[in-house]
C-alpha cells in the first residue's frame, strides 16, 4: 500500500478523513513533502513568512482496522528514502542566532548516494530520520507540535531499523508521517534540519489492551522514552519520571534498582528545543534491563 504526498494534513485530528485503511501487520509506504511543502526547492525562491503558514505537512492519515482507544500502535520503520535536494534555512529564527544574523538565507544542499554535500570541502554521511510521526488525539494537535500522541518530536532515533510505540487515542489511530530530515543535530538549535522530501516504509501492528504513557522508541540496543514540556527542564522531568514508571510498572524492576539504572547507566538527550513544546529523550541501554 502506498499513500501519496498529495494526501496530507496539518493537524493530527480525529476529524481527518482517512487517506487509506489497512490491517494490523500490513506494510505501508508514505510519500512525504519537506516541511515547507517543497515550496523552497526551486532556485531563487526567497524565504518569507508565507512559507511558515502551512508547514510540516504529514502524509495520511492511515486508519488501522481494529485499533481501539487503550491500545498501542507499534510502528516498525523498515526504510527511509530521501530526495536529492535538501533545504536548510539559516537566519534570526530564534534567540540563539538572532544575535548573529539579520536576514534569512536558503541553501539547497545536494544529497547523493547516502552523503550530504554541506560545502565543496565537507561531505558527510546522511542520517535520514522522521521529524513528524504521530496518531490523532482528541484535541486535534497541529503537526508543528509534539505530544503524547507523537507528532513533531524531532528525535534523531526515529529512523530506519527502530520501532516507535504510540498510544491509540482515537479509533483507527489515524497515523500520519512527514518532516523528514537528511541530517539534523540533536537539539535542532536552529529550528531547521536538512529538510527533505522522500518516502517512509513502515509496518504497523496493533498491541491490544496496552497503553503507553508517552512515545517510546526501541532499537536492538536501547529503549527510549520521549518526554514533553514547556521548558527543557519540564521535558527532562517528564522523560525521566515516565521512564522510571515504565521500568517499575511494565518491566517489574524493583524501584531502587530502577533508580540506579536511570542514574548510572542511562542517558538524557535533547531532541529539540526549537518548538514551544520541547522534547527530551531518556535512553536506557538494553544490557541494563535484560
Amino acid at each position: 500500500m502506498r499513500i501519496s504526498k498529495e494526501k496530507h494534513v496539518f493537524k493530527m485530528s480525529p476529524d481527518n478523513m482517512p487517506a487509506a485503511k489497512c490491517n494490523s501487520g500490513d506494510v505501508v509506504v508514505f510519500e512525504t513533502m519537506d516541511c515547507f511543502c517543497d515550496a523552497l526547492i526551486p532556485e531563487n525562491t526567497i524565504f518569507g513568512e508565507a512559507y511558515l503558514k502551512n508547514t510540516n505537512p504529514a502524509t495520511g492519515p492511515l486508519y488501522i482496522n481494529n485499533a481501539k482507544v487503550g491500545d498501542t500502535l507499534k510502528i516498525d520503520i523498515i526504510d527511509i528514502q530521501v530526495g536529492d535536494v535538501g533545504i536548510y534555512v539559516s537566519g534570526p529564527a530564534n534567540k540563539i542566532f538572532e544575535v548573529f544574523f539579520s536576514d534569512f538565507q536558503v541553501d539547497r544542499i545536494k544529497v547523493e548516494d547516502g552523503f550530504v554535500h554541506l560545502s565543496k570541502d565537507l561531505i558527510v554521511k546522511s542520517k535520514p530520520m522522521i521529524g513528524v510521526i504521530g496518531l490523532a488525539d482528541d484535541g486535534g494537535t497541529a503537526t508543528m507540535l509534539p505530544g503524547v500522541h507523537g507528532g513533531n518530536m524531532d528525535c534523531n532515533d526515529i529512523c530506519k531499523g527502530t520501532s516507535l510505540y504510540l498510544p491509540v487515542l482515537v479509533e483507527g489511530g489515524l497515523l500520519a508521517i512527514g518532516d523528514l530530515h537528511a541530517l539534523m543535530g540533536d537539539g535542532e538549535i536552529g529550528e531547521c534540519g536538512l529538510e527533505i522530501h522522500g518516502t517512509v516504509t513502515v509496518k504497523v501492528t496493533v498491541i491490544k489492551d496496552k497503553k503507553v504513557a508517552a512515545p517510546i522508541v526501541e532499537s536492538n540496543d536501547f529503549i527510549e522514552l520521549i518526554g514533553l514540556g514547556n521548558t527543557i527542564e519540564e521535558a527532562t522531568h517528564h522523560a525521566s519520571q515516565e521512564m522510571f514508571r515504565y521500568l517499575v510498572d511494565e518491566l517489574k524492576i524493583e524501584s531502587r534498582d530502577a533508580a540506579r539504572i536511570l542514574c548510572l547507566c542511562s542517558d538524557l538527550k535533547i531532541c529539540q528545543q526549537a518548538n514551544k513544546i520541547k522534547t527530551v529523550a531518556m535512553r536506557v541501554p538494553k544490557y541494563a534491563i535484560v
